[in-house]
């Protein structure tokens, strides 16, 4: 099988375009080679997307990850929101991923995107995903993915800068506690919401979200309609499993 993504470091013979799937010139500018062998690596893709879905070395760098660790689930949904962040711009790319992904989707998965790629007048933002999706229905219009925050000098530092520190280093459960404390003193800041919001989904944790919700109920503090959209969210999950 050909590699997802080959590359021409300049000592080598770039394969023939019917063997590779997409090139780039430097690899060093998809990733460090050490990466591949992090595990924590792919979740902290999925944030930095998130937060920058218009990033496309980040969406080809999360493909490539999934492809080579055999993560076919997740491989589909990097696809789908590759699509969708796309939005019909791109078809020859976007062609290129599906074709060399082919072999690590099943035949339903496969139909759903050769269907949306022929369909010219196909709504991006109705592509189905799954579990492992960031921009399909159930999460678009949840949250807000970037927004502006003013710090004040009272504060002396901002609990929403340092979560995101935290989060730039993959140190996604300390970003939490970050948020989760901070939350609790200043209930009416929806920005650590949102944030805090994110991380539950992209984590998939549950756990940590129903026991906030709780210390959210307890404290009086209202909660934001993105907590009961999470809240469901969860909840199907669950019935799915």
């Amino acid at each position: 099988m050909p590699p997802l993504i080959t590359y021409n470091n300049g000592n080598e013979t770039e394969p023939s375009n019917l063997d590779r799937f997409f090139s780039i010139e430097n690899t060093s500018s998809l990733w460090p080679a050490e990466t591949l062998d992090n595990e924590d690596f792919l979740e902290k893709l999925v944030f930095s997307i998130a937060r920058k879905p218009k990033s496309l070395i980040t969406h080809l760098q999360r493909i490539y990850f999934c492809f080579h660790k055999n993560l076919n689930e997740q491989l589909f949904a990097a696809i789908v929101d590759f699509m969708v962040i796309l939005n019909k711009r791109g078809q020859e790319i976007s062609w290129r991923m599906l074709t060399g992904a082919k072999s690590r989707l099943s035949p339903d998965q496969f139909k759903t995107l050769n269907d949306y790629l022929k369909d010219d007048f196909a709504d991006a933002n109705l592509l189905l995903g799954n579990q492992y999706s960031i921009f399909t229905r159930g999460l678009i219009g949840i949250f807000n993915l970037v927004q502006q925050v003013e710090t004040t000098k009272a504060q002396g530092y901002d609990p929403l800068a340092i979560a995101r520190d935290h989060i730039e280093y993959s140190q996604l459960e300390e970003a939490k506690q970050v948020l989760e404390k901070a939350i609790l003193k200043q209930p009416t800041r929806q920005d650590l919401h949102h944030e805090l919001l994110e991380l539950y989904k992209l984590t998939l944790d549950s756990k940590g979200f129903y026991k906030m919700l709780a210390e959210i109920a307890q404290s009086g503090v209202d909660t934001t309609a993105g907590w009961s959209q999470l809240d469901t969210y969860f909840k199907g999950q669950n019935n799915n499993e």
